[in-house]
């Protein structure tokens, strides 16, 4: 099976490196870090921008223009944003199986389905991961750039690993959106259900259960949603895992027994 793995896996990397959303996206994550290091540069200099609307979200902005303040920026732009970008990662690489109709194809290869999935979790882990590298790098790149003060190696230190495990935690949950891609037949479904948690996990969030609800233990991680009750305890992860191991298991029995029609 590791054989199997290992050929689908480079199969699915080929296919990524050659499309065109991941262009897309390594755009959008240098984008998004660009606009975090803006608007940082806006509160240092508040004077250059003319009367309107982005003055007073600026002059109203109640955080500091230095590394402790950006770093938080960015750690809850992981925490949000890396389960949508993921989400939409996971989604492409199941669903176009089924948009472009080369599901059949797939499945008529001499390689187990089993095998099929775990390469196919593995190309998306693979590039969830360097986004949020992009993501972290770039922004670190937009804070020298504009001279922030107040850097420490300890706030780098714990930059780095509130960000890295924030995108780790937030991977576990792409296998219940690559079930929900392959019931689904396409990529609209899981594009749905992923924002729809993220709706949820805002909510939970505020009321307190966010802890007992997959999709907010992220974002509760990363410090994007805080509140009553919004410490993670040992169930949160455990949960979270759950839910990832229920996605994967799921995942693999639908393309292994459901009619793929």
């Amino acid at each position: 099976m590791i054989r199997d793995i290992t050929a689908s896996l480079g199969i699915e990397l080929l296919k990524i490196r050659k499309s065109l959303i991941f262009i897309i996206t390594i755009g959008i994550s240098v984008f998004i870090s660009a606009i975090m290091g803006m608007f940082m540069y806006f509160i240092m200099h508040p004077d250059i921008l003319p009367p309107g609307l982005l003055k007073t979200k600026v002059d109203l902005a109640a955080v500091s223009a230095d590394w402790p303040s950006y770093f938080g920026f960015l750690e809850m732009i992981i925490g949000i944003l890396g389960i949508i970008l993921f989400g939409f990662v996971v989604a492409w690489i199941f669903g176009r199986e089924y948009s472009d109709k080369t599901v059949k194809d797939i499945l008529a290869l001499p390689s187990s389905r089993t095998s099929i999935v775990i390469s196919k979790l593995l190309a998306t882990a693979v590039w969830s991961l360097l986004i949020s590298v992009i993501i972290i790098a770039t922004g670190l790149l937009a804070g020298f750039i504009i001279k922030l003060p107040l850097w420490s190696e300890q706030a780098l230190f714990d930059y780095i690993r509130i960000c890295v495990t924030t995108a780790l935690l937030s991977l576990l949950l792409a296998p219940p959106a690559a079930f929900i891609a392959s019931a689904g037949h396409g990529y609209l479904a899981p594009v749905g259900f992923v924002i729809g948690c993220m709706g949820f996990a805002n909510l939970f969030g505020n009321i307190g259960l966010g802890p007992y609800f997959p999709w907010a233990v992220p974002m509760l991680y990363a410090g994007a949603v805080e509140g009553p009750g919004s410490e993670l305890s040992a169930a949160s992860y455990v949960i979270l895992v759950t839910t990832c191991l229920a996605g994967t298991i799921g995942t693999i029995a639908w393309w292994k027994y459901a009619d793929q029609y």
